[in-house]
Order: C-alpha cells, then structure tokens, then sequence
C-alpha cells in the first residue's frame, strides 16, 4: 500500500513537471508571435522600427526601416547604433552598413529588468540623427511578456502598404498643422517680364542683317558686349553702309586737314574768326558722324553687340532681311524678375487692398510668392468697356522655373483668420464630390479618413474635421494606398523580422 501511494506521488510529480513544460512551451510559443512598433518622424529621418519584448539573456534584433524626409526613400549606407540606457548607463551595439535598403537589424541583450530609454543614432554620409524611444520594459523571462504584453486587436479599416512599396514609388507625408489661413480671391492671370528687364537691341544703320552665330535663336543665353549682328550693305546700291563708312572717313580726313590748315591761317591772322569757325564746324559734324561709323565697324559692316546679359527672348529680323536704321533687331531678358498680373473682378475690388501677397499655380504645382522674393506692386484703379477687370500686380523673383507669357491660377490672399488646422492641398482626394485624405498611422498603417474642407489658398486647405493636429497626411502616392485598401490582401513582408 505505502509502494502504492508512493508511485501516485511519483507520478502526479512527473505530470506536474510535464503541465509546467507544456505552459512554458505555450510561454514562449505566444511571446514569439507578439512584436512591438514604434514609428516616430523627425525633420531628417522617419524611423518604423519592429522588435520583440526585451527579455533579460535573451538577444533581441530590430528591424529599423530608416527614410530620409526630402525623397522618402530607404537610407542605403551608412551606419546605425541602438543603446539601451538606464540612470545615463546602458549597453549600445553597431551596425556599420543595411542588412537590406532601408533596413538596419542592430541587436541588443539586456542583463537587467527595469524600464529603460532606447535610443537609435543613425550617421550616413550626409545627415546625423538621434531618436529616443521613451518607457521601454526589460521583462524578466518569456512568462512576464506574456502577462504584461498582449497582441493589438485589428483595426477592420487600417491599410496595409510596405515601406519597400513606398520606397520603390514617388512617396511622400506631411504633418496636419495649425496655422494661419486667408480669405481667397481666385482669379486667372499671366507671367509677364519686369519693367527694366527687358533690352530692345537697336539697328544703329541700315543695310542686311547678318547673324553673328549660326545658334543665334530665341531663348540662346549672351553675354554683355557679345556681338550679335553685322549690318552689312552687300549688293545696296542706295544707303549702302561700307560705302557711307569710305565716304565718312574721307569727309573726316579732308575736314580734319582743313581745320589744321585754317587754324594755321587764323593765328597768322589771314583769316577771319567767322572763317575758322565754319573750319571747326565741319571738321567736328565729320569727325561725329566718322565715329558714329566707325564704332563697332569690323571689315564686313556694323557690328551690333548685346548692352546687357541675359537670354534672346524675340527676333524681329531674320539672316539677310533688310533693316532700317531705328529699327528692333532683337529683345534680350535678363529673366531675373517676373510679374503676375491677375484679373480681378470689379465685385472684389473693395478686397484688393486688404492684400499684400498671393499663390499661383504653374504647370499643375502650387507656388507662394514668398518662395520668390515677391510683392504686390500695385492694382488698377479704374476700369472700362473695353477693359472690365482690375488688373493686380505682383513681382517676384525668377528661379529659373518660370516662364514668361505662361497663363496661371492665381489665389489672392485678403483677411487672415485665427489658427486653424490645415494639410497640403497636395493630400486631397476627391471621390463624387466627397474629400478624403490618407493618414498614415505609423510606418505601414493607413486610414482613409473624410474631411470636411474650409477655405484654400492653393497651397493649403482649411480641414474643419476629418484630421487632428500632428497626424501625418499622404501627399504623394494616395493613389496608390487607396489601391491596396481595394486588394483585399495584405502584402507579404519584403524581409524577415
């Protein structure tokens, strides 16, 4: 009887022992499924990290996907360090290079529990940046994961897109801000070049236009002196240039012998004063009209150079024509300042003067005069049958993406209103007359949320609902999220975690 009890025990202990085993196995089982993320976006760097819990002895790795904030695209060199650290003391380990673009796997093993800041600097050949993660748990063993950390319910209306899917495609987010937000006057308008901007190149004689370079077309970059033209006589028989040139000069010379010959005989007082003047007279309207000639007279003609630098914006005659003297030869730009005019109607007149800046868009992109130096010149005051609308003038810079003569929307800002939220007209989708935009939740979640939109200044929209202030919006690549949320089907990851 006593073997007997004694085999119970013996055997209850074993199974114990096995019903322990299995839990534990069950432990680490469930702890292996659960993995943490951490988005978090800097002015240089977006960092979506995924990690198991930490767990003390036990080594953890991390998938760091790093983005530069100016392309959005994966950082493909470079190196990155993870610290874990506790009252200013920690353990940290180096990666010196991607395990795959975008991806950085540094590992960690913590030695003791506790809560802890964990840190990810990151050095490429052309930003530095640091990024802390605040209130990270060091967990004993497998068991306390299991009790503390639980897998996050699904959200039935998250997206899925992979950052390897952003980082192949035109991508990019920007945050929902509270800003400044003006009352709009939309209009059409047109680039015109500044007033002293422009050179008219002047035909000093007249005969053929011959062109100085066989390049010499609309929108050719010259320089100041550069020479542009020869106005030649050629076959001329009349008002031909190299014959006025040889007439000229020897009009000049025989006047100019003629006044040293006189001047001789009026201090010997042969002559009369009368006399010498009308010597000094001549001599002078020659010797005038001889330099007007001979300026710029190479052997084939007059040579016309450009007075000022800058680009060929028109010709007005072509190689051979004939020119009169005074006539255009060409216009040179210098395209250095630029002016909006926008057409306002008389219904808006009494707005105009509440404004002092504007947006215009050019070639479907959005642009702040701010971004160009400009100004409001000034507007019209009066209008007429023929004219209706109030012409408005802006001026601005010229950074080489304008061009002049090119029709434009124009968003005339009047009356500031308080702070308000708004995101980048860039984020907005329309879809049956209703707005959206995507947010991004964290590096590869996105919601579609509805907004309800305010005012637009062609740059930003005023969001009365749908956003909250720091959310990031998608303004490049919406289409192409709102396509995955239609698949149905998750993507698979393009590496293991």
């Amino acid at each position: 009887m006593k073997y007997k009890k004694s085999f119970l025990l013996l055997f209850l202990a074993i199974n114990m022992v096995g019903c322990q085993g299995a839990r534990d196995e069950a432990v680490n089982e469930s702890a292996e499924v659960v993995t943490l993320s951490h988005t978090i976006w800097t002015d240089k760097t977006e960092l979506f990290v995924e990690f198991k819990p930490l767990v003390v002895g036990q080594n953890t790795r991390f998938a760091a996907h790093f983005s530069e904030m100016e392309q959005f695209k994966a950082i493909t060199e470079g190196k990155v360090t993870v610290s874990l650290i506790k009252n200013k003391t920690g353990i940290r380990q180096t990666v010196d290079a991607p395990d795959s673009p975008g991806i950085f796997k540094p590992s960690i093993t913590p030695k003791t529990t506790g809560i802890y800041t964990l840190v990810f600097e990151i050095t490429t050949p052309t930003l530095t940046d640091r990024i802390q993660i605040e209130n990270v748990v060091v967990y004993a063993n497998t068991n306390e994961v299991l009790k503390n950390v639980h897998p996050e319910k699904e959200d039935p209306n998250a997206i899925t897109f992979l950052k390897e899917q952003a980082w192949k495609m035109e991508f990019a987010n920007a945050p929902v801000v509270r800003g400044t937000v003006y009352d709009i006057i939309k209009t059409g308008g047109k680039i015109l070049p500044s007033q002293g901007d422009e050179k008219t190149i002047i035909a000093t004689t007249s005969g053929i236009v011959i062109y100085a370079s066989t390049r010499s077309m609309v929108g050719t970059e010259v320089s100041k002196g550069q020479t542009l033209f020869t106005i030649t006589g050629g076959n001329l028989t009349n008002n031909n240039v190299e014959t006025r040139f040889i007439q000229s000069k020897s009009n000049y010379t025989r006047e100019k012998s003629n006044f040293e010959r006189k001047g001789q005989l009026f201090e010997s007082k042969a002559i009369s004063k009368s006399e010498y003047e009308e010597a000094q007279r001549m001599y002078q309207l020659a010797e005038s009209e001889y330099n007007n000639l001979a300026s710029n007279f190479g052997g084939k003609g007059k040579i016309i150079k450009a007075s000022s630098a800058g680009f060929i914006k028109t010709l007005f005659k072509g190689e051979g024509e004939y020119v009169e003297a005074g006539e255009a030869l060409a216009v040179i730009t210098q395209n250095k300042r630029l002016t909006i005019q926008a057409d306002v109607s008389q219904l808006d007149y009494h707005r105009i003067n509440e404004s002092s800046s504007a947006n215009f868009s050019f070639n479907g992109k959005a642009y702040s005069l701010a971004d160009f130096n400009g100004k409001l010149l000034s507007y019209g005051k009066s209008v007429s049958v023929e004219n209706p609308k109030i012409p408005v003038y802006f001026e601005l810079d010229n950074t080489g993406n304008l061009l002049s003569g090119s029709f434009i929307d124009v968003w005339i800002k009047t009356n500031p209103s308080s702070a308000t939220l708004k995101i980048p007209v860039l984020a907005v989708m329309e879809e049956y007359g209703a707005f959206s935009a995507y947010v991004q939740v964290s590096g590869e979640s996105f919601e579609k949320r509805e907004l309800e939109l305010g005012v637009s200044d062609g740059i930003y929209v005023e969001v009365i609902s749908g956003v909250k202030e720091g959310e990031r919006v998608v303004t490049f690549g919406a289409y192409q999220v709102k396509m995955a949320s239609m698949s149905g089907q998750v993507p698979a990851h393009g590496h293991s975690h």
